[in-house]
């Protein structure tokens, strides 16, 4: 096997694996990326942890077909520093288990393994199929991604629930104390069960949309999902369990309603939570007449406070949140004007805004 392509294109490629790559593996295999070369397909890059594959093809100057596969996290380190207008050469010796690395005066020899140990996932009947624009599914993955779980007792919470609510493709996500729905506005015209996706190819998929645009294919099962987007082909397994029903506790009857500049209220809790405990990162609403109280209590009796503008003309209420939380959801919006609905009991508190539609965020109150 031999082929030489340019730095540049070799690394963007490489970029997409290492965090598919475990660091630590009891399988030596798994530490590696698989690299097949031919004249038809080009170069096809492969890595795995046995729940998540991804693969990406590349042009490049094939010299010799074959197949090898080599350390992932060594290999990016040597294309990573070879000089950027480099064009790098591989080659595998047939005799002993190597394949040299070679750029400008610079010579490099690494271990490998057979091609034929490294594992393939396989994919039975993917008998759904939906297409969307790549703008369509990163909103759906970012508007939700920060609310998923990571709780191994509750694996179902540890990703984001696709499925199909009122004819509309949604995304769900929940750790139990906050929740995030975001849904397409055109009309789906099929049907599919829900599925949900595991956490680590959520990240994955959500890096890659950074820098693709294009239609991207979804295929899948209960038990598997595979995703075209352009040259990058991602297969994993899904979490064979089922969501549970997040309406029933999404509240119809908020009737406390408070409109803020989601900026600048992002940056008054940003400031006066500086203050609180580590660990609760806690910050209270005091709410009435058009003012909210941001405040904040530390230890040794230290206390933040700040005023900010709302409009708001109900009773005078004050509810207690996870800071963190808060900021996680305006960080999302990033501007123009959030209204957050209040219940008047313990039920949780619904942030929307019309600078992103078809979407609601569900934060839990703190007990005081």
């Amino acid at each position: 096997m031999e082929f030489s392509i340019s730095k540049k294109n070799l690394l963007e490629c490489l970029n997409h694996f290492q965090s598919v790559v475990e660091k630590r593996n009891t399988i030596p295999i798994l530490s590696n990326i698989k690299l097949i070369v031919d004249e038809k397909n080009g170069l096809e890059i492969t890595a795995t942890d046995l729940a998540l594959e991804v693969s990406e093809t590349l042009s490049a100057n094939i010299i010799k077909s074959g197949g090898v596969t080599i350390p992932s996290q060594l290999f990016y380190d040597i294309i990573r520093k070879a000089p950027d207008s480099c064009n790098i050469e591989l080659r595998k010796d047939e005799k002993v288990d190597l394949v040299y690395v070679a750029f400008n005066e610079s010579r490099f020899s690494i271990p490998s393994l057979p091609v034929d140990d490294f594992p393939v996932m396989d994919l039975n009947e993917l008998d759904t199929k939906i297409e969307l624009e790549s703008v369509s599914l990163k909103d759906l993955i970012d508007n939700c991604k920060f609310c998923m779980g990571l709780d191994e007792s509750r694996q179902y919470l540890n990703g984001i629930y696709l499925h199909l609510s009122k004819n509309l493709i949604s995304t769900v996500a929940t750790d139990g104390h906050r929740l995030s729905k975001s849904s397409l506005t055109k009309d789906f015209s099929g049907d599919f069960e829900g599925i949900i996706i595991p956490k680590k190819t959520v990240l994955e998929i959500s890096k890659i949309l950074e820098e693709f645009e294009g239609k991207i294919a979804l295929n899948f099962s209960k038990t598997r999902l595979k995703i075209h987007l352009g040259h990058i082909k991602i297969i994993t397994k899904l979490i064979n369990s089922s969501f549970p029903d997040y309406e029933s506790v999404i509240p119809t009857a908020n009737d406390q309603i408070m409109e803020v500049d989601c900026k600048s209220f992002s940056e008054s809790i940003d400031r006066v939570s500086t203050i609180s405990n580590e660990k609760f990162r806690t910050v209270k609403f005091d709410v009435s007449n058009n003012v909210c109280v941001v405040s904040s209590f530390g230890t040794e009796k230290s206390i933040g406070t700040e005023n900010v503008k709302v409009g708001y003309s109900g009773p005078a209420f004050s509810i207690n949140f996870n800071s963190r939380y808060v900021l996680d959801v305006l960080n999302i919006i990033k501007e123009g004007k959030v209204k957050f609905f209040f219940s008047k009991d313990t039920a949780p508190t619904i942030l929307e805004t019309p600078s992103i539609k078809n979407s609601l965020f569900l934060i839990m109150q703190m007990r005081a």
